[in-house]
């Protein structure tokens, strides 16, 4: 990748990282946990992840509605699915992940393999 890409990824990953943070926050402000300090900080977290948003993702998201939400969607699932995996099991997703950059069509195979 060049450069610009590496900087345009990271902007992209950033923007919607941001956006499910203050989406997974707002879901929190209804759990019994939130409450005075906690309280406080995650407001003013989800109101500086409001700014950002409207700054960055509104403009990214109008840019290239249908691939943005496609995206969006993708990542939202995936940081679901990793926040579920047990922290002992963490190191084996880990292992696979190294075998997917060394081979991905391989690593493709087993999976459909796998899924069956």
């Amino acid at each position: 990748m060049t450069q610009k890409e590496i900087t345009t990824h990271k902007i992209i990953t950033g923007v919607l990282a941001m956006q499910i943070s203050s989406n997974i926050l707002t879901d929190l402000q209804s759990a019994k946990v939130f409450k005075s300090s906690l309280k406080m900080h995650i407001n003013n977290t989800i109101n500086a992840l409001k700014e950002v948003e409207l700054e960055h993702y509104d403009n990214f998201f109008n840019a290239k509605e249908n691939e943005t939400a496609s995206v969006y969607e993708v990542y939202e699932n995936f940081i679901k699915v990793i926040s579920q995996v047990p922290i002992y099991d963490a190191e084996n997703l880990l292992l696979m992940y190294e075998a997917y950059k060394k081979d991905p069509k391989s690593m493709q195979g087993i999976t459909n393999k796998i899924l069956r």
